[in-house]
């Protein structure tokens, strides 16, 4: 699952964004919420900005506990698909 999203809020590294959901609700084109410290993969780094249009993934399974390193971590829960499992994969034009 992906959805396209602009960003917001960028920290400093630009390891993290806070994006806003490009595509308006359904029912009454109202914003969606925003999605709130979503890692940025590191081939992004390079390209991301304010007002970026980036891909934003959802993983299959929590990364609640993953401390952004390549050591395994232990599930926190049975979710998938999850807006808070949300990664930043592309930048787009």
């Amino acid at each position: 699952m992906a959805q396209l999203a602009r960003v917001t809020y960028l920290n400093e590294n630009k390891t993290q964004a806070n994006v806003q959901p490009m595509a308006l609700n359904y029912k009454d084109d109202s914003k969606r919420s925003l999605l709130i410290n979503v890692p940025v993969g590191k081939t992004c780094q390079n390209f991301i900005g304010i007002n970026s249009v980036v891909l934003v993934t959802f993983l299959d399974r929590s990364i609640s506990n993953w401390d952004g390193t390549n050591k395994d971590f232990k599930l926190d829960s049975k979710r998938m698909h999850d807006l808070n499992d949300a990664v930043i994969t592309e930048v787009l034009p």
